[in-house]
């Protein structure tokens, strides 16, 4: 991954190649901004131009053997820490055990999100995190000399999921790291980073992507063609990791249709006995899958208020908009922003570890009453 692979995001890379022109890198830099901004690609495409042997001004060269093993992922002084599953009976204590696992992942996605890599580690329901054994292994390893003799990095993705234990554990490292040593964070809420690792960190701003940069990205690497390139990038809301995985796995999308259709008219018919059969089945999918039928059932809201008001909608398939068409009547002025608000806390308990089956049941209920206003 380098500069020029990602569309768009021109600021960010300036700042970036201005502060690598300037030789005043940060030994601990962190890029923050929503899931599927391109922070985790921008950091990649900087890692690759402080370890490329001929960088020009704007990018790597692409052709030194650095940037070989850099483009395999197999550069020796680069390092990656990430959240994972703890389990010792499965021998998962630290990123490199789900190393490759982590690689294959980046290679067939070009990016990541946290419903993606909890799949692809088995469970979406258990929590990931970076824990002090890890931190153990990060000492380790950026206290050898670096194998060419030049710059070591570590990338960190999601710092926001390090626990105290190993925060305390790196204080001293990241403040005053081994010489030619650096740090690369990648957070998608820097306000859950702990304080401690977040006042030592050089924070650059990453935005969402515009939906034309998405749709260039989806065009170049995965060979999309033009119109449904900037269909999925419009369904995206800038979120490129959200636009692959709708590529990709495409059944997702589907599946979130055919769950929103069957609530809604369990809602709207107040069947107790069927919602809570539909709860039981529904908490089953997973954690991660469940935020994202939430997100997804917003969105269909957003396009309900949007065709109640003669506004044009995009990113709708033919049979959303069949549903909408007949459902729209009931998400208007009057309850749009309750509903907001209950699905919104939904998220946020979620998040927190809220027991699905109660959540779900609760704001079901909620709706009973709503989608009657």
């Amino acid at each position: 991954m380098y500069f020029s692979d990602l569309p768009g995001q021109e600021p960010t890379k300036t700042q970036l190649t201005d502060l690598f022109k300037s030789n005043k890198v940060p030994h601990a830099l962190l890029l923050t901004g929503l899931e599927g901004c391109g922070h985790l690609q921008l950091a990649l495409s900087f890692s690759g131009l402080l370890l490329c042997e001929n960088p020009n001004e704007t990018d790597s060269c692409k052709n030194c053997s650095s940037c070989k093993m850099f483009e395999k992922f197999q550069h020796p002084d680069l390092h990656f820490s990430f959240p994972i599953h703890l389990s010792k009976t499965e021998h998962s204590e630290i990123s490199d055990d789900q190393r490759a696992s982590f690689i294959e992942i980046l290679k067939d996605f070009k990016c990541l999100g946290k419903k993606t890599w909890y799949s692809k580690m088995g469970n979406e329901n258990k929590q990931g995190v970076i824990g002090v054994k890890e931190s153990q292994s990060i000492l380790n390893k950026l206290n050898l000399k670096s194998f060419f003799g030049g710059r070591k990095l570590l990338i960190m993705w999601m710092p926001e999921l390090m626990n105290v234990q190993a925060a305390n554990k790196l204080l001293k490292l990241i403040e005053e790291p081994p010489q030619e040593t650096y740090f690369i964070f990648i957070s998608n809420d820097q306000s859950k980073i702990l304080p401690t690792i977040n006042s030592r960190l050089q924070n650059i701003s990453v935005p969402k992507m515009i939906d034309t940069e998405v749709a260039t990205f989806l065009k170049t690497n995965f060979q999309l063609d033009s119109a449904l390139a900037e269909k999925i990038a419009i369904n995206s809301n800038g979120n490129l990791n959200k636009a692959i995985c709708a590529h990709l796995e495409s059944g997702s999308s589907e599946l979130n249709r055919s769950l929103f259709v069957n609530w809604m008219r369990l809602c709207y018919s107040r069947n107790i006995a069927d919602t809570i059969d539909w709860v039981n089945e529904f908490s089953k999918i997973g954690r991660e899958q469940i935020k994202d039928f939430i997100s997804y059932a917003l969105e269909m809201y957003r396009q309900c208020i949007l065709g109640n008001f003669k506004l044009s909608t995009n990113g709708l398939n033919e049979s959303e908009e069949s549903f909408l068409e007949k459902f729209k009547p009931f998400v208007n002025h009057k309850n749009i922003s309750e509903i907001n608000s209950v699905m919104n806390e939904a998220y946020y308990h979620l998040e927190r570890n809220a027991n699905p089956k109660i959540l779900m049941l609760d704001v079901s209920l909620q709706l009973y009453k709503l989608l009657r206003k």
